[in-house]
């Protein structure tokens, strides 16, 4: 009996999957308050779909990535330009506390949208560059 290499690979992939996911939304929900945010998070969660595409030969996102930059960007320019309707600088944050039911107090700071631009964008632009690498090299192969 011999035994495939990548059946490891297969086997591990799904949970690993799943620690990387959660650790790519704990920096997104810690970027405006430390270090990480947007940009690092999204790096995470395009790896993640990565490895799930080469391990289970399916896509993490149902979304095709190419949609994810021209949302991303048009959150990201909201959230910025926004504030200027109201007199205030470029890209000026709002901040303040909420209660939520069954949650208890909230700490919200519109710079978190921000962060979900970015997040989008990056995403986005990572998996289409990877996939445009994989069409290459399949049409390389052919």
């Amino acid at each position: 009996m011999t035994r495939h290499p990548e059946i490891v690979f297969r086997t591990l992939a799904m949970p690993v999957v799943f620690v990387m996911l959660a650790i790519g939304f704990h920096f997104f929900l810690r970027g405006h308050n430390a270090p990480g945010g947007g940009f690092i998070a999204g790096l995470i969660v395009a790896v993640t779909a990565l490895l799930a595409r080469m391990a289970l030969d399916r896509r993490l996102l149902r979304l095709e990535p190419k949609t994810l930059v021209p949302i991303g960007l048009l959150i990201a320019m909201i959230t910025g330009v926004f504030p200027m309707f109201f007199g205030d600088a470029f890209l000026k944050s709002a901040h303040g506390h909420t209660h939520w039911p069954f949650v208890g107090d909230f700490e919200w700071a519109s710079a978190a949208l921000f962060d979900l631009g970015v997040f989008l964008v990056v995403i986005g632009t990572t998996l289409t560059i990877i996939e445009l690498l994989a069409e290459d090299s399949r049409e390389e192969n052919s």
